[in-house]
């Protein structure tokens, strides 16, 4: 945990020589997701030390597709146009029930007199980013695009377990099994054994020194050096 805690200092150390142009999307959305790395890191290591493990799977699981975005879009300036394509698929979700009426919790945006022109505009923009060949993509094709299959089919399985409380998660949080008795016990802040999320730090570790080194490279400010990949 230690090493880790160095990993974030260095990463905001280095942070004021990241130089880049507020007006390029790509930029922007780039050094956003490296703070997100910084960020799901520093409350990662928050949660461990204070024993508030339920959060952890949860908390690297937003690390760990931060990550895959990250890795994706450094590597292919054109990957920005699958998030753009996301980013309106989402908004017309919640548009188009909006221009229903019947969802107080949308009440607001459903009145707003540009709804009609928002849902227009995002639907048009989705139909060309498509059309040029970025649609949205699924999770796996993220984590494909990446080379990371493998950390799909496993880690990033059993997270989003525990995202979703999904029987196997809940499983592993909250029930205590005595084979011997053929029993088992409920336990609320079940203490933590040694180690047992050691996996997350040193992987959440891994994402953010990588993610460090390339964006310095990216950016070319020089310390990429400073972050061996």
């Amino acid at each position: 945990m230690d090493e880790y805690r160095q990993e974030i200092a260095k990463a905001l150390q280095y942070a004021e020589h990241l130089k880049f142009d507020k007006t390029h999307p790509w930029h922007r959305n780039l050094v956003a997701l490296y703070g997100a790395l910084i960020e799901y890191s520093d409350s990662l290591v928050h949660l461990a030390a204070n024993e508030k493990t339920v959060a952890i799977p949860v908390i690297f699981r937003s690390l760990l597709e931060a990550y895959v975005d990250f890795k994706n879009l450094a590597e292919d300036r054109g990957y920005g146009n699958h998030m753009e394509a996301s980013y309106s698929k989402e908004w017309l979700r919640v548009l188009k029930h909006a221009e229903g009426g019947d969802n107080p919790y949308l009440a607001a945006i459903g009145g707003d007199a540009e709804l009609t022109a928002q849902v227009q505009h995002h639907e048009e923009r989705l139909a060309q980013l498509s059309q040029d060949g970025y649609p949205p993509l699924s999770h796996f094709s993220k984590f494909e695009k990446a080379g990371m299959v493998e950390e799909y089919r496993s880690i990033y399985n059993f997270v989003c377990s525990h995202s979703h409380n999904n029987i196997r998660s809940l499983v592993d949080r909250f029930i205590i099994i005595n084979e011997q008795e053929d029993d088992f016990e409920m336990a609320l802040f079940r203490e933590q054994t040694e180690g047992e999320f050691d996996h997350y730090l040193s992987t959440g570790k891994h994402c953010l020194r990588n993610g460090s080194h390339n964006i310095h490279a990216v950016l070319e400010t020089g310390h990429e050096s400073e972050f061996p990949a």
